[in-house]
């Protein structure tokens, strides 16, 4: 089940997709895939964790494509994604935050 879309979901992704459409694009490819019936994160946790990490990313912050494969590291033990769906996650968010966003954490 994907994660419930909620209005404070609507308001990040907006203001994301005006500094970054990829970065909004990734984030609605991600919450579509979240199996969200086997986490223990609330909706809005998952939700601001989320954007907290694209938001790094479109503002091409030094190691945040690391710090949001640290954080979907977690995700993959909980089964809430599949490790195929992460990489694939991670290299277009790669491709989006630029060279320095690949790095340490």
């Amino acid at each position: 089940m994907p994660l419930t879309i909620t209005n404070p979901y609507r308001l990040r992704l907006e203001c994301l997709r005006n500094v970054s459409p990829g970065c909004a694009d990734l984030a609605g490819r991600i919450v579509v895939a979240l199996r969200t019936e086997v986490m223990t994160l609330s909706t809005a946790t998952l939700i601001e964790d989320l954007f907290d990490h694209l938001d790094a990313i479109a503002a091409q912050h030094s190691g945040s494509v690391t710090r949001l494969g640290i954080w979907m590291m977690g995700l993959i033990h909980a089964k809430a994604l599949l490790s195929t769906e992460v990489e694939t996650f991670l290299s277009d968010a790669a491709t989006l935050g630029g060279p320095s966003s690949v790095g340490p954490a």
